[in-house]
């Protein structure tokens, strides 16, 4: 059966926060950034957290593939519809089961350059933890999901003539590419982590306005 986009809304937090931790784990940077052991309200306080940011941010737009054979979500993204241009925002808080050094080093660099590339603009963006197209439950691989979700944004920012911003994964930077994106700068995690062959890059890609 087809998947179908609607948005999505609070009741939906608690399949958000499962298909992230589906989607990110076979992320090779996982086990550096988040080792664990977490806490068993771990994912109770992730989906406040969520719910929190969509109540407090007047730009947070949430919009999820769903199953219509099943009625379960099988993919879903955070898009930022920023009309105005705003004060940069603040870094995050990490919690128990975080390697801290490593996640500010890694998300903190992100939201540095994002404000020096960004800042005081106006500007759509998709944002997800590890820069993947949209978060897809792996059993839905396959299906067109991310690049639904990717248009349905696209489509905003086309209406409203703004660009649109993202920091992409090596995993999904082809996928933006294909959608009009092109790299804009690039950051990459400190070899000392020791992740190996893995490609530990985020690309940084705009797409501009049509």
């Amino acid at each position: 059966m087809p998947l179908v986009l609607q948005p999505a809304d609070e009741a939906d937090a608690p399949r958000i926060v499962e298909i992230e931790r589906l989607a990110y784990a076979s992320n090779p940077l996982q086990p550096i950034l988040f080792p664990g052991p977490f806490p068993p309200q771990a994912k109770d306080e992730r989906a406040e957290g969520l719910i929190k940011q969509l109540h407090e941010d007047p730009t947070v737009r949430w919009v999820k593939a769903l199953d219509t054979e099943t009625g379960e979500i099988a993919a879903f993204a955070k898009w930022n519809i920023i009309e105005e241009p705003r004060e940069p925002s603040r870094g995050r808080q990490f919690g128990p089961g975080c390697n801290v050094e490593a996640c500010e080093e890694f998300f903190g660099g992100i939201h540095r350059k994002r404000n020096d590339l960004m800042g005081g603009k106006a500007y759509c963006c998709e944002l997800t933890l590890h820069g993947l197209a949209a978060l897809t439950d792996p059993k839905y691989q396959g299906r067109g999901a991310g690049g639904k979700l990717i248009q349905w944004g696209l489509d905003i920012a086309d209406e409203l003539h703004l660009p649109t911003y993202l920091e992409s994964s090596p995993a999904a930077h082809g996928l933006y590419q294909k959608f009009g994106f092109r790299d804009i700068d690039k950051l990459t995690l400190d070899p000392r982590w020791d992740y190996g062959s893995a490609d530990a890059s985020i690309y940084f890609m705009l797409r501009e306005a049509k």
